[in-house]
């Protein structure tokens, strides 16, 4: 493991209704120019998305890389945003001025929209449950409701207040909506028939309300101001006040996914209430931030919080003991890997639906007597029962037919254009878009009787007999049947993965190291190389690293372009996603001459306990006493021994490495073990033993992970060592790389494991 520096600056433990509420700080983001006024995840926590006060929006991937921003107006006020539950689009007001909204696809980070409907300061922005509405209100005494049609918002009402608008939310299943404001009334709106109908309304309260927001599944809210927040529950369409809690809140006040508890910010402190049945009670204050906190949002799957202040900062908490909404347990379950159309269909009754017929031996948390696979091969089970049932449910919501022959015929969308160059037409089904290959006749039928024609699409049974897999979409025009093939940008019924494989699509580029006559070697004695390499610079409990996926690809470059090495990075991947690929590499077929490279790049530990060392993965968790979120060394060893290559190394640029080998016992070499023989001879001499050789970055201890940008000091020297191409014979051995490696601080290890055999080596063959 690189070296832990930890980001903990505050740590508590709660004792609350028998369930530990733990939290610590995670990351801060700082030094922004002005003031925050709104920040938090999308509901996937595939974005992160920060409204500076100087009237700034800034999106962040999930691996923090920052993908937009735009500053509007900077005399303008911070301004406001709202995810998409699909996490499609982010609505964002005060874009160019006081009283627009933007509307941006996150897929490319393209504005696609600006709406125009107030004349004044928005001051909030919220979808709808389902994602077809946005609600927003505004200081020019309106709030707005925009519907979408066809890909774009139109304003579907506009309602009128007396003083500014400052808060609106709607119910869990989008029912009702309510506004609140300046002129100290609460207004709610019941949706009949494709519109919002006044239904009921509290006027004369003591205060003017700054914010409303509902329960995550009950027709309850709160509304908040300077001196209490008030709940009130909607009863037969009635508003009914049920209790309050005397308290100043700061800006915005949200509950999390559950219910449970509600934040906001009063003065410098982050507030936490719990919400209970009968009361609502001052749960924790967080004293963080060195100015006004104007607000905190919980992550959807309850493992984190974040603040935001006038401080110009932002900071992430890790919470503990936070239950994840019903949504983000079926999230997990489907390892996060959802299409577009499986986001939008997941609505509350489907959830439930889903949840209540899962085997609950599936659904279990891992115990301290599962192994690392056998919980792999649960989860494999319990995420295939989690797809069928979404495959189901797309089917059903979409009047998808069944047809003989194993096909489903499947309803198009719209059409949006034809590209008579390319001759294909793009058409859109399931919320996806997709191209069909069609000459130009057809193309003029297809477009006159398009609503009539449909798509089909092979379904057939996965290997695991438990889901589908939906194959060979074509388009069928009415009266003649005839079909084209269709190319979807993204299966709508399940996601295929697609990791990352260095020199894809790339022409191989030729090392400008002169290549020595003696380097050739036949096709057969070399044999096929591959390489897979992990690296995490990402952890959820874990401080940050900034070397290691810089590190990977640059070596996996080097393995690319100048040996004869297929090679294949896999970023910050979780445990599962780990072991899945070890296991992918452990059921291909390999010759007698192939060679294996499986490369660690990250945090690892020790655990004295145990006498055991670990990589520790994007969602291993810092609390894991037992330590089932980790991949031992043992186990790791197993899995590796047990790959069908003759010859495999194993490298661990990870702190502990050493300690893969239980005894972190180095051993005695000389410097040149072998005899002066043609390149052929001597790889045949090699390749006869069988090779599982290790290499790692230390013995028992931490070791630095290096300048940013500059390679730790462990991958400085195994490139130069690859860089060296092997010297005159164009062979590079471990010995060879041996000798680059061992002078770095603190001193790398080396050794055999599993099934090696005296005298193997591991080779790769420059080109």
């Amino acid at each position: 493991m690189k070296k832990i520096f930890t980001l903990l600056l505050i740590s508590f433990v709660i004792q609350a209704n028998a369930q530990e509420f733990t939290y610590k700080e995670k990351k801060e983001l700082k030094a922004f120019p002005d003031y925050i006024m709104q920040a938090g995840f999308s509901p996937f926590r595939n974005y992160f998305a920060i409204a500076i006060g100087n009237n700034t929006i800034e999106i962040y991937d999930k691996d923090w890389n920052k993908i937009f921003t735009h500053q509007g107006n900077s005399q303008s006020a911070g301004g406001h945003f709202s995810f998409s539950p699909d996490e499609k689009y982010l609505a964002y007001a005060k874009y160019k001025s006081d009283n627009d909204i933007a509307i941006i696809r996150l897929e490319d980070r393209k504005v696609i929209q600006v709406l125009n409907g107030h004349s004044y300061y928005i001051n909030k922005l919220e979808y709808s449950h389902n994602g077809k509405l946005l609600a927003s209100a505004s200081s020019d005494k309106s709030m707005c409701v925009w519907k979408w049609n066809n890909e774009k918002m139109e304003l579907s009402q506009k309602f009128v207040h007396d003083e500014s608008v400052n808060g609106a939310s709607f119910n869990y299943n989008d029912e009702y909506l309510i506004s609140v404001g300046n002129d100290r009334k609460i207004t709610t709106y019941k949706y009949v028939n494709g519109k919002f109908l006044l239904a009921d309304s509290i006027v004369g309260l003591k205060y003017r309300l700054d914010d409303v927001s509902f329960h995550p599944f009950k027709n309850e809210f709160v509304v908040s101001s300077n001196y209490e927040l008030r709940r009130y529950n909607l009863e037969k369409q009635k508003l009914v006040f049920t209790d309050s809690i005397k308290i100043s809140v700061n800006g915005t006040v949200e509950y999390n996914s559950t219910g449970d508890y509600l934040v906001f910010g009063k003065y410098n402190d982050l507030v936490i209430l719990k919400v209970n049945s009968n009361e609502i009670i001052e749960f924790e204050r967080i004293f963080r931030h060195g100015a006004n906190v104007f607000g905190g949002t919980f992550s959807d799957d309850g493992l984190f919080l974040t603040s935001f202040s006038s401080d110009q900062s932002v900071i992430i908490w890790e919470l503990t003991g936070v239950n994840p909404s019903r949504k983000s347990l079926v999230v997990d379950y489907m390892d996060r890997e959802l299409t577009s159309v499986q986001k939008i269909i997941l609505t509350s009754e489907v959830i439930e639906n889903i949840l209540n017929s899962l085997d609950k031996k599936l659904t279990a948390p891992r115990d301290e007597f599962e192994t690392s696979i056998q919980y792999s091969d649960r989860r494999e089970i319990l995420k295939s029962e989690v797809l069928a049932q979404l495959q189901y449910f797309t089917e059903k919501h979409f009047n998808i037919n069944s047809k003989q022959g194993g096909k489903v015929q499947i309803p198009i969308e719209r059409i949006v254009g034809y590209n008579a160059d390319l001759q294909i037409y793009k058409i859109r089904f399931l919320e996806t878009d997709a191209g069909v290959k069609i000459p130009v006749n057809e193309a003029k039928t297809f477009k006159k009787n398009w609503e009539k024609a449909y798509l089909q699409a092979n379904k057939i049974k996965s290997k695991n007999n438990i889901s589908f897999e939906y194959t060979n979409f074509e388009l069928v025009l009415p009266n003649n049947n005839k079909t084209f093939e269709v190319t979807p940008l993204e299966n709508p019924f399940h996601k295929v993965k697609n990791n990352r494989s260095i020199g894809e699509g790339k022409e191989r580029s030729e090392s400008n190291i002169p290549k020595s006559e003696n380097k050739a070697v036949r096709e057969d004695t070399r044999g096929t190389d591959r390489a897979i390499i992990f690296a995490t610079n990402i952890y959820d409990s874990f401080s940050e690293l900034v070397n290691p996926v810089i590190d990977a690809t640059t070596i996996a470059e080097e393995l690319q372009s100048n040996y004869f090495v297929q090679t294949e990075v896999i970023i910050n991947p979780t445990l599962k996603e780990a072991i899945e690929k070890i296991r992918e590499y452990a059921k291909m077929e390999y010759s007698p001459n192939d060679n294996l490279l499986i490369f660690f790049a990250g945090h690892g530990i020790y655990d004295e306990v145990f006498k055991e060392g670990y990589v520790i993965s994007r969602d291993s968790k810092s609390d894991d006493v037992a330590k089932t979120s980790y991949l031992s060394h043992s186990n790791l060893r197993t899995m590796i021994n047990n790959i069908p290559c003759n010859h495999v190394l194993l490298v661990m640029d990870v702190c502990f490495g050493g300690t893969f080998d239980p005894l972190v016992a180095s051993k005695s070499r000389a410097a040149d073990m072998y005899t002066e023989v043609t390149n052929e001879e001597f790889i045949q001499r090699k390749m006869k033993y069988k090779t599982r050789l290790y290499l790692t970055s230390g013995g028992k201890e931490y070791v630095p992970d290096g300048r940013p940008g500059h390679h730790s000091p462990f991958a400085r020297k195994f490139l130069e060592a690859m860089r060296n191409y092997g010297g005159n014979d164009g062979i590079l051995t471990m010995n060879e790389i041996i000798q680059y490696v061992e002078k770095v601080e603190p001193q790398p290890r080396f050794g055999e494991f599993g099934d090696n055999e005296p005298g193997s080596d591991f080779i790769l063959l420059v080109k």
